[in-house]
């Protein structure tokens, strides 16, 4: 009798397992994330390329391959938004630059609410909107660890032409969920390169002429975002950042330039809406 109630009760258990793989959603294999935003300056690799406002949209496709990790791959333009303001020579404002990225991401799960994101790339930065502008080719690796509490990371860009330089982001993250559907989200960073990235960016050096910057930490960023849920697919999100040059070597050489780019400190912002389906 035991015997048999135990087989009933095997044969329910079965059923009802079968019907939760059934009703259960197959696993989604492809996604595919859009934004577009307006921001007051074009801060990035430790250098304010730009202090008039632009406008950036960015469309990205994930494929995931369950077990072997994922792939993505993203398109990323810029287009400035003023005529003045620039030291650049412009041939038009509309998308002046063009990035792709294709990246490979592998997850290993450490812990309960720990987990390891190992990511590696390539990418291709294109400036058709510049008079005699080149593409820019780097390889990038990444880790990113995901804690229930803090998430450290780190990113390294290796490019290697037109000219060979090296440049890393080391920071750490954290965000807060305020209430239903809004988070904020706080970022410090700093940025790295080696004295060819210094040179590249800053021109010759300025504190002892005709000898090489030492590299390292070039500056240190602030970055307080909130990002608003609108709907199942469709978000908003504001953010302002602070930029701040710490190396001597580059706020020296910084400093001697005479371009409105030419700054050495700057907080800056943006706003923009974002897609995932």
């Amino acid at each position: 009798m035991i015997a048999a109630c135990a087989a009933v009760a095997d044969d329910v258990i079965a059923e009802e397992s079968a019907e939760q793989e059934l009703l259960a959603p197959s696993r989604k294999w492809l996604s595919f994330s859009a934004y577009a935003d307006v921001e007051s300056a074009y801060v990035c690799r430790g250098n304010v390329w730009d202090t008039r406002p632009y406008s950036a949209q960015c469309v990205a496709g994930e494929v995931d391959l369950d077990v072997f990790g994922k792939v993505e791959a993203t398109v990323w333009t810029q287009s400035a938004m003023s005529e003045k303001g620039t030291s650049a020579n412009m041939s038009r404002y509309c998308y002046a630059e063009v990035d792709y990225l294709l990246r490979y991401y592998y997850d290993i799960d450490i812990a309960e609410g720990w987990r390891l994101r190992n990511g590696v790339g390539h990418q291709w930065v294109t400036t058709p909107g510049y008079v005699g502008g080149r593409t820019l080719c780097d390889w990038q690796a990444l880790q990113v660890l995901n804690t229930p509490w803090i998430t450290p990371y780190w990113r390294l860009r290796r490019i290697h032409k037109p000219k060979d330089e090296a440049y890393w982001a080391v920071g750490v993250k954290r965000s807060f969920e305020l209430c239903d559907g809004l988070t904020f989200t706080a970022d410090f960073f700093g940025d790295i390169g080696n004295s060819r990235h210094y040179r590249n960016l800053y021109g010759p050096k300025t504190t002892k002429l005709g000898a090489n910057y030492h590299g390292g930490l070039q500056a240190l960023n602030l970055v307080l975002r909130l990002d608003y849920r609108l709907a199942e697919h469709i978000g908003l999100f504001a953010f302002v950042g602070q930029f701040c040059l710490v190396s001597d070597e580059a706020r020296s050489a910084v400093k001697s330039m005479k371009i409105p780019e030419a700054r050495r400190d700057l907080t800056y912002g943006g706003v923009g809406l974002a897609l995932d389906f």
